[in-house]
């Protein structure tokens, strides 16, 4: 009988399955630490530094794209980690840009770290000019240069345009004709073209076509819009700063006038763009999603990643803020949605009431991994590289929390 007994009890031999099963079985284990990167915290499951690199991600193809979504409750530290991996980043060799920030936290950041900060709004000391062609790069060809940056900028008027009278998007192909012309006049006939001189080139060109157009960009250059982008330039992007931040709070509470500084600081943060790997970070993303235009340049920016050499980070607070985007059914709403599949890291905080089920369904977590999001501490989130998935925490030095404690100013 003790023969039988001991066989009852013998340990079974070795089980072989896929990945895809022994990962549904046991989640948050995976077959080696994440130590090669950037440093990040530590694996609350496995007690494991956890380290991490979007590059070399995909050049293991654990990723299909070096694009970041941060996703999460106000509070539980979606900003800390954002900053944590852009300082760290800079360490590393590599430059961030913040397009716009409404909150005044990545500009406080930007002069902490001897970077570059432009604060913009009406009444501001910096001022860009969306006419302004910037500078061609040491040693670059300067007629492929000033091809690039014509281009650019016709698209930004364009953008401004389409922007402030959404009535007139998309530009009929005459509109644009007689946009590009007085650009074109506007620029000949001053040393430095403002969007003034604009004004009164679309008034000497007249016809159906200019006068709405004219009409549009007069809002910036009277009103409770001027005083931001159509006067000279006090300031340009500095490519050689390890971090550029725009802050946007003085017109945080104007969704069209931060639209139009995000848009221009975006526009001209991309004529200056260096060589070199950058993180692109979006805070708020929410407000992108509100503006057709902006949406669409942060899509394409998303979709360009891999050959610029670029990794966008979006930070949102719940995937619904999509629904902001546009009326369900629409090509807008659509283009909103997809920004976040266009993003094969995801970094999941503790969701707000209501939005747990929504995020586990669209991101496709396991039961596991929803149990897990539920449960999750301030500073911990879920990080799901391609396939792989960790339950990570983010650890910060004095000086860095410190540096990066939102609380101390607003809420995050």
């Amino acid at each position: 009988m003790g023969g039988d007994f001991s066989r009852r009890l013998r340990i079974p031999t070795a089980h072989r399955d896929t990945t895809a099963v022994l990962g549904g079985a046991y989640p948050f284990l995976t077959d080696r630490p994440a130590l090669a990167g950037i440093f990040i915290g530590h694996d609350t499951v496995t007690g494991q530094r956890f380290c991490f690199d979007p590059w070399q991600l995909y050049q293991r193809q654990t990723v299909s794209n070096t694009n970041i979504a941060i996703i999460g409750n106000i509070g539980w530290g979606k900003t800390n980690t954002a900053m944590a991996i852009a300082l760290r980043g800079i360490a590393s060799g590599y430059h961030v840009i913040i397009p716009g920030d409404p909150k005044n936290d990545w500009t406080r950041l930007a002069e902490a770290l001897g970077g570059q900060s432009l604060r913009l709004g009406p009444g501001m000391p910096e001022r860009l000019n969306p006419l302004d062609l910037g500078a061609p790069a040491c040693g670059g060809d300067g007629r492929g240069w000033r091809h690039q940056a014509e281009q650019r900028r016709g698209a930004l008027i364009v953008s401004l345009v389409e922007t402030l009278a959404p009535s007139l998007a998309p530009l009929h192909p005459e509109s644009r004709e007689t946009l590009t012309a007085a650009v074109e006049v506007a620029c000949r006939d001053n040393a430095t073209a403002t969007l003034h001189h604009l004004v009164t080139a679309l008034a000497a060109e007249g016809g159906e076509y200019a006068a709405p157009i004219r009409a549009a960009l007069s809002e910036l250059c009277s009103g409770p819009l001027s005083g931001m982008l159509d006067r000279p330039a006090t300031t340009t992007p500095d490519p050689t700063a390890p971090i550029i931040a725009v802050g946007t709070a003085a017109v945080a509470d104007n969704d069209l006038a931060h639209t139009l500084a995000v848009l221009t600081a975006t526009s001209q943060l991309d004529a200056v763009a260096g060589p070199g790997r950058k993180f692109i970070i979006f805070d708020e993303a929410w407000r992108i999603l509100a503006t057709p235009t902006h949406l669409a340049r942060v899509n394409a920016e998303l979709r360009l990643s891999r050959a610029r050499g670029t990794s966008t980070i979006l930070i949102t607070h719940a995937l619904s803020d999509t629904d902001k985007a546009a009326n369900a059914g629409t090509s807008a709403a659509a283009t909103a949605r997809g920004l976040v599949a266009l993003c094969d890291t995801r970094i999941i905080f503790r969701q707000a009431p209501g939005e747990t089920d929504r995020t586990a369904t669209e991101l496709a977590l396991t039961n596991h991994e929803r149990e897990a999001l539920a449960a999750l501490g301030k500073g911990e989130a879920l990080w799901k590289t391609g396939t792989e998935t960790r339950r990570v925490r983010t650890d910060l030095g004095t000086v860095e929390a410190a540096l990066f404690n939102t609380d101390a100013h607003t809420s995050e």
